[in-house]
């Protein structure tokens, strides 16, 4: 996957530090496709990932003034949406631990009427397993596997070291092979 071009974003951000919400419009319209696929990838549920995406950009038109470009705002807006995704999902591990329901973890289903029954039954087992993988190898394996990043650039947007990352998505493709 292109990451979006960072100087284009530098600029965005700059016009809307100085007060023009148009320019942070247009960050939300360059970023907001991404970051739904990411979220719906990793809570599995469309309005929990839409809740998610709009705290997002309000986390980030929020702290924008604080925001450092130290890493770019794509770096920075992941960071945010992942944070927030994996705070959803241990509020759900500590639902479902009181109400000892498991279900909740199951990805969205893609459309399947077109496929032959055998895929059909291959991607449904496929979206099971990854479902249950733990959070953090779920997230790194759909950075990685589904939206392409680099793992320099999952470890920058997880706050974690490069080696960490590769561990993750190792053991997270060594799991899903043995599903």
């Amino acid at each position: 996957m292109r990451t979006p071009d960072e100087r284009d974003d530098r600029e965005l951000v700059l016009a809307a530090q100085a007060g023009r919400d148009e320019a942070f419009n247009q960050l939300v319209l360059r970023h907001r496709k991404s970051l739904y696929h990411t979220s719906i990838g990793l809570l599995g549920n469309a309005d929990d990932a839409d809740d998610i995406c709009q705290d997002a950009f309000i986390k980030a038109y929020e702290g924008l003034g604080s925001f450092r470009a130290t890493s770019s705002f794509y770096t920075w807006l992941y960071r945010i949406c992942i944070n927030l995704c994996l705070n959803k999902l241990r509020a759900r591990k500590v639902r479902s631990f009181f109400r000892l329901d498991q279900d909740e973890l199951v990805l969205p289903a893609t459309e399947t009427a077109d496929l032959p029954t055998e895929q059909a039954e291959f991607l449904g087992k496929a979206r099971f397993a990854i479902a249950k993988l733990p959070d953090k190898q779920r997230a790194v394996f759909i950075l990685r596997y589904f939206r392409e990043l680099p793992h320099a650039k999952i470890a920058e947007i997880m706050d974690r070291d490069v080696g960490t990352i590769k561990a993750n998505y190792h053991q997270a493709i060594k799991k899903l092979q043995a599903e």
